[in-house]
């Protein structure tokens, strides 16, 4: 049984620091785990009749290595990699792509067995140990709604992207911070990241050297979909999170799904997926 005080995720809710994400990471990973029967760590894109969390999770995986060009290039550093899944499912699909997974959580990089081909790196995403110019891809697949500041991170990026590079980043915005507190609700609470407007994404990443090329918004196929498929499955999965969970945790989860799916639809959040590379002024 995995022991959460609530006090412990309004805290984390609110301090957001990185020694946070990492306590929610360990604590709550294994939600998303058991709700999609994978191990990775992201909501998924429910689009072209996927109606499985861990296809939708894989698509999401695809469309970021689509617009990342993963054919075309050496290396990537992949930041945020979580359990390195999505690292492992690229490597089969790009066979010669030489990856370097990126996390500050050193137990999320020691959980799998079968990442020998894969370089493993436990480090923060604001002071990265690499020198300049060392890659051709930049990813973060959701996370870098948890990088605070995003400018440092965004800056870092910007330093070790060869001059033809790409960096691409998906990621859970909102789109109005006006009022944003008493809109969420109790997303307040569970959705435990810094909660970066669309705006400030693409202003930073313009201000910290980068051309955006490519932009989707794709929240109405990420949020909506997932929300009804738990709705749906709320017995099943009330009755497996019981195994590990007190039952606060899964009727935050349902509570948060709903009031997701609402936001969702009133377009206050959204999800982007953003293909930009450096300017080169020299």
């Amino acid at each position: 049984m995995i022991r959460i005080n609530p006090l412990e995720i309004i805290l984390w809710s609110f301090r957001k620091n990185e020694k946070d994400v990492i306590r929610i990471y360990d604590k709550l990973a294994p939600l998303m785990q058991i709700g999609s029967g994978a191990d990775m760590l992201n909501f998924g894109l429910w689009d072209k009749g996927i109606t499985q969390p861990h296809q939708a999770q894989e698509r999401l995986c695809d469309l970021v290595s689509e617009f990342s060009e993963f054919a075309l290039a050496k290396n990537v550093l992949d930041v945020g990699c979580g359990f390195c899944s999505p690292a492992l499912r690229w490597k089969q699909q790009f066979g010669g792509l030489e990856i370097f997974c990126l996390n500050i959580n050193r137990m999320q990089l020691d959980r799998q067995d079968s990442k020998e081909n894969l370089h493993l790196v436990n480090s923060t995403s604001i002071v990265i140990p690499f020198s300049d110019k060392s890659f051709d891809r930049i990813v973060a697949l959701e996370s870098a709604q948890h990088f605070y500041p995003l400018k440092r991170f965004l800056s870092e990026a910007k330093r070790m992207l060869k001059n033809d590079g790409n960096f691409v980043v998906a990621i859970p915005v909102v789109n109005n911070k006006k009022g944003l507190f008493s809109k969420l609700g109790i997303l307040n609470i569970t959705w435990t990241s810094q909660h970066y407007s669309s705006e400030l994404v693409e202003s930073q990443i313009k201000d910290e050297g980068f051309e955006i090329s490519r932009i989707e918004k794709i929240g109405h196929s990420v949020y909506e979909p997932l929300a009804d498929y738990y709705i749906k499955n709320r017995n099943s999965m009330k009755e497996k999170f019981s195994e590990i969970y007190p039952s606060f945790v899964e009727t935050l989860v349902y509570k948060s799904m709903i009031r997701m799916k609402k936001l969702s639809e009133e377009g206050i959040i959204d999800y982007l997926v953003i293909k930009s590379h450096p300017i080169n002024k020299d």
